[in-house]
């Protein structure tokens, strides 16, 4: 470590400034509430560590050399950039305090909801939640309501405005109640299409693979005859009332081994990449990266580029 690095600080180069901006070392003592002695040693310091005498008093200031000006330039420059890193400091803690505010689309909710908020604020970030589609959720985002959204990141799927990081790959499973006549059955679609369902909104992409799954086989898609954006509440309907559903084949699985729900085969429908979805641009929360990864460790992804 060099001798200027060593002996140098902030409490020299603003002292440096000062009597630069003054022109006089009585009036800076004054202005900084310190001894004119104390001053006089700090300038004797400040010229043994720059090797120059930097500046001599006169009757009209201080009249600088020309390393003296160099040094009171540079001295200048390191304190703005120091003050701006000061504020980013103070922003980013203040950012850091802010809830996190998570959006989770249906099928991704089995791996977000049930974890991230827990382990979140056991590391000390507070979490708000919301639940709605992919396109609420990319709405949600650029009106900065959200900071992060996890949903569907297919890539023929993705918006320019957005940055996507797949992370584990989701498919739906059909579920219903345990006395229903199909639990647990390798069911064929003709069944299946003349079951009441509670099915996704019309427009919603899991809505449009159920259709597609019976259109390809000739089939009618079944009837919407609920219409629900596959909330939790969907689980405790299909427990009690004889009609299929659609959940993340995670949580159905878990729930078919809990024996609250089973599951009902015959339908296959593909998986999707489930991922984080941010705002391209702008500043984004601390505590971004992190949910990312920790959700990252949970599915036991490997690392895949943003798209």
């Amino acid at each position: 470590m060099s001798d200027l690095i060593r002996r140098l600080t902030l409490r020299h180069l603003r002292l440096l400034v000062m009597l630069g901006e003054l022109g006089s070392v009585t009036r800076t003592a004054r202005l900084l509430h310190i001894t004119q002695p104390a001053v006089s040693k700090a300038i004797r310091d400040l010229r043994d560590i720059l090797h120059d005498p930097l500046f001599e008093p006169t009757p009209d200031g201080l009249a600088w050399t020309a390393a003296g000006k160099a040094a009171l330039q540079r001295a200048r420059a390191i304190l703005r950039n120091v003050e701006d890193l000061e504020r980013e400091t103070a922003h980013r803690g203040q950012a850091a305090r802010s809830p996190l505010a998570l959006g989770t689309t249906r099928i991704a909710e089995a791996a977000v909801a049930t974890a991230l908020p827990y382990s979140l604020a056991e590391r000390g970030v507070r979490i708000s939640l919301r639940h709605g589609t992919r396109e609420q959720m990319h709405s949600e985002l650029a009106a900065k309501s959200i900071h992060v959204a996890f949903g569907r990141c297919d890539a023929g799927f993705r918006l320019p405005d957005f940055e996507y990081h797949p992370l584990y790959s989701e498919s739906y499973a059909v579920v219903c109640g345990r006395h229903h006549p199909l639990a647990g059955r390798n069911a064929s679609l003709e069944e299946l299409s003349g079951q009441t369902w509670v099915l996704p909104p019309p427009g919603t992409f899991a809505h449009h693979l159920v259709e597609q799954a019976f259109l390809a086989e000739n089939l009618a898609p079944p009837e919407s005859t609920i219409v629900s954006t596959l909330g939790p509440g969907d689980i405790r309907l299909v427990e009690t009332q004889p009609v299929l559903a659609l959940a993340p084949r995670s949580e159905a699985l878990r729930l078919a081994e809990e024996g609250a729900i089973c599951c009902v085969d015959g339908l296959a429908l593909p998986p999707q990449q489930i991922g984080a979805i941010l705002l391209r641009t702008g500043e984004r929360h601390p505590a971004c990266e992190l949910a990312i990864r920790m959700l990252r460790d949970r599915t036991g992804a490997p690392r895949a580029a943003a798209g």
